[in-house]
């Protein structure tokens, strides 16, 4: 899982689709909606630049936040400067205590390369969770996988530089290839190239719901991307509500 967004975490936050304030107040509304009491503390799993992690802070929840890449933490240090902040790997989490709820969005869990990976993740989220947590996460489908990314090419471009992104989906593999070039302006107003590559892998719902059930949880919802209805087989993006088990 060699996917640290190295070269792109300067550019990262321009390129988002909705804004932090939109996915935080689209949590929010999911706790509201199927937490038994409100959470306190959030872990927010893959927290990236720490703008999400920010935006939920403000919406009143104690934050932790875990990356495994050092660029972006050292960005979220700079956004969420009030939330705990962890270097670790989402497959390994390693926190003091349990927390009453975790995030993780983004389509993180499709950067894990093996089915084995989605499972050990899930477990080890479950053990950090109080008794009927919440786990939401999202995940980009086969849909999107085919029709977004498939052997396609994208220039994004703002204030802060450009990216030159090209896609390889191989169905075979149910793995998707993307080559980054991102350039970023210096101040003397030349561009400074950065070359990554990154690796993003398809999941069926049928796996993610064995891999919830075999770690714990059940599956609450299954909701089309920023949505409050279900996903189908149009979605391009699914947020999964999972709820840690009641012992006995």
């Amino acid at each position: 899982m060699g996917n640290e967004y190295t070269a792109i975490a300067a550019l990262y936050d321009g390129f988002r689709g909705e804004s932090p304030n939109m996915w935080a107040a689209y949590m929010d509304e999911l706790f509201s909606r199927f937490a038994e009491k409100k959470p306190h503390t959030v872990l927010d799993l893959c927290c990236g630049t720490g703008t999400v992690t920010a935006a939920m802070y403000r919406l009143g929840y104690d934050m932790i936040g875990i990356d495994r890449s050092e660029e972006m933490l050292a960005l979220a240090h700079e956004h969420a400067p009030s939330a705990l902040l962890l270097h670790q790997d989402m497959r390994s989490i390693d926190l003091y205590g349990t927390v009453d709820a975790v995030i993780c969005c983004l389509d993180s869990i499709n950067y894990l390369p093996k089915y084995e990976d989605v499972e050990r993740t899930f477990s080890g989220v479950c053990r950090f969770l109080s008794p009927s947590g919440l786990f939401i996460f999202d995940v980009n489908t086969k849909k999107r996988f085919e029709e977004k990314y498939g052997k396609n090419d994208f220039i994004l471009e703002n204030k802060n530089g450009l990216i030159a992104w090209s896609c390889d989906y191989r169905p075979r593999l149910r793995r998707c290839d993307f080559y980054l070039s991102c350039f970023i302006p210096g101040e003397d107003g030349r561009y400074t190239r950065r070359d990554e590559e990154q690796s993003e892998y398809l999941y069926s719902d049928a796996q993610l719901r064995a891999a919830a059930e075999q770690s714990g949880f059940e599956v609450l919802a299954s909701y089309d991307r920023m949505a409050l209805h279900d996903a189908d087989e149009n979605s391009e993006k699914v947020h999964y509500v999972l709820r840690k088990k009641k012992q006995g």
